[in-house]
């Protein structure tokens, strides 16, 4: 097969994400005629259909995915190549990619990001908080190059480089009856109070379901939500109880008015944080330093919390 056009791959790669010719020629701003002739032209470079019509438009086939694995690897060595050559001019450009948990940000904030961008002011850097499910796909799919997750889902294209445990407890304010227990409290204890939870897919609800499945439960909270910070004031209000690790609320358990309460079941000790990139993925030297940097300088990966 002859080197493949890159220009078809990446109209291809627009129908794939569009869902079909039209879409795609709306964003690149080009005739549907053209999309569609170069999409013909590719098909017979490799002798093989790239997609199906479907009720909803254009599915693509298994080559199509094939090609598209292979325009993210390329874009990713070209990216890299790229980098390399910053990096001979002193890290001088570059743009590296962050999706993580939202209990993560302090500690990444206050012991590798901050440092990092004032010792590298011109190397530009997104963080976006995700779901744990959403943190993992983005490190597959090459969005971002750093994920950090709480209790991620294991992937055969995601590379584990840190991981540490972080058991779950009950998160009450400091005069919540729980508060004043000396020992870890039972699953019984815990259901007698209102709970907030984390809603799906996140982490911290992907261990509550685990931990219906074990215990042959249903557990119906008061409040669900997607934000630590909503589970943080509810703990706060006294309102009931919340299911939390020590994720992003380290300040209000030190300063009292908080307390973490532990509870005494097998499947809420074994939640991790894991630092993750995409296996095979060559990265920048921006990104590699600050991946050394989070593996070697946040507390929860070196033990000295």
């Amino acid at each position: 097969m002859n080197e493949l056009n890159q220009a078809r791959l990446r109209y291809m790669h627009e129908v794939i994400v569009c869902g079909s010719i039209r879409g795609a020629a709306e964003k690149l701003d080009m005739s549907p005629s053209v999309i569609s002739r170069q999409i013909q032209l590719l098909e017979k470079e490799v002798g093989l259909p790239l997609f199906e019509r479907r009720a909803r438009g254009l599915a693509p086939t298994e080559a199509a995915e094939m090609l598209e694995e292979f325009l993210r690897g390329y874009r990713a060595q070209h990216e890299h190549l790229e980098d390399r050559l910053h990096a001979l001019r002193g890290m001088r450009r570059g743009r590296i990619e962050i999706s993580l948990s939202e209990g993560m940000i302090e500690a990444l904030m206050t012991h590798a990001l901050a440092p990092y961008c004032q010792e590298f002011p011109d190397i530009r850097i997104g963080i976006n908080t995700a779901s744990v499910d959403e943190v993992v796909e983005a490190v597959r799919s090459d969005r971002v190059h750093i994920g950090l997750a709480f209790n991620p889902p294991q992937h055969p294209e995601v590379r584990v480089r840190a991981k540490q445990r972080i058991p779950v407890g009950a998160l009450v304010r400091a005069d919540h009856p729980l508060a004043r227990r000396r020992r870890a409290i039972s699953i019984k204890e815990l259901l007698q109070h209102p709970l907030a939870l984390m809603t799906a897919p996140y982490g911290l609800r992907r261990m509550v379901d685990m931990l219906e499945f074990t215990e042959k439960i249903h557990i119906s909270p008061a409040l669900t939500t997607n934000s630590l910070g909503v589970l943080r004031h509810y703990a706060l209000s006294g309102a009931g109880v919340v299911l939390m690790a020590d994720l992003g609320v380290t300040h209000d358990v030190a300063n009292g008015s908080l307390v973490l309460v532990p509870i005494d079941h097998p499947v809420l000790h074994q939640a991790e944080m894991q630092l993750m990139v995409r296996l095979g993925r060559p990265l920048s030297t921006a990104a590699a330093e600050l991946l050394r940097r989070i593996e070697s300088r946040l507390p929860l990966f070196t033990g000295r919390i």
